[in-house]
């Protein structure tokens, strides 16, 4: 036990010590309820889009960084389940070799911190491809859905002053909404047909059309 906590704080290692600890400490927030699963998630295609748009000029480094980071399964795993088995890989590989072959020279250290973390990478994307179906429905249903120009169907009644609900169908997915029909709207009886106009200023509830 000596050895290995005196191998992960050798100078050579330490930086992969720092990186994993950072994650555990991550880990230990999101148990704790102190941070969110998601916290540093990154919505890849909107960053990439931005940065074109930014520079209509670039010679395809920003195409070319995207294509690398979806390979890798960014913005399709979360960002910190990746970032903790490349850490644990690279720290593992880093403690071994170092240990083993490198004895701890800061030469062997610098030529192997690029192949340690692209093995990392490998192993990252090795490990959530199978669960790749599992957080793409995790981030689907964790979008907020527009339901304008939705149809819908009252199961309560509803009325300018009476707030009813209704049910809407997203993608074979059947949803529930609070809903009262626009101003000047008869009573929509429970069963009748509406078409979702916009969300209420206090987004109670949403306006919502007759359907005749």
């Amino acid at each position: 036990m000596q050895d290995l906590l005196h191998a992960a704080l050798a100078g050579v290692n330490l930086p992969y010590t720092i990186g994993l600890a950072l994650v555990l400490l991550y880990w230990l927030s999101v148990i704790l309820g102190a941070l969110d699963f998601s916290a540093f998630d990154l919505d890849l295609d909107a960053d990439v889009d931005a940065d074109l748009d930014a520079d209509a000029s670039a010679d395809g480094m920003s195409g070319w960084f995207a294509g690398a980071l979806h390979f890798f399964n960014f913005g399709k795993a979360p960002f910190m389940l990746i970032m903790s088995i490349v850490l644990a890989t690279a720290w593992a590989l880093a403690v071994l070799g170092n240990h083993y072959i490198g004895g701890y020279q800061v030469g062997f250290a610098l030529a192997t911190a690029l192949p340690i973390l692209f093995i990392g990478l490998l192993a990252a994307k090795v490990l959530t491809a199978p669960f790749l179906p599992f957080f793409e429905q995790l981030m689907k249903e964790a979008q907020p859905v527009d339901y304008a120009g939705m149809e819908c169907q009252l199961l309560l009644p509803a009325s300018p002053a009476q707030m009813g609900q209704a049910k809407v169908i997203v993608e074979e997915d059947e949803l529930l909404i609070y809903v009262k029909p626009v101003e000047g709207s008869p009573l929509l009886p429970a069963g009748s047909k509406g078409i979702v106009s916009r969300a209420a200023a206090d987004g109670s509830h949403y306006l919502i059309r007759p359907l005749n």
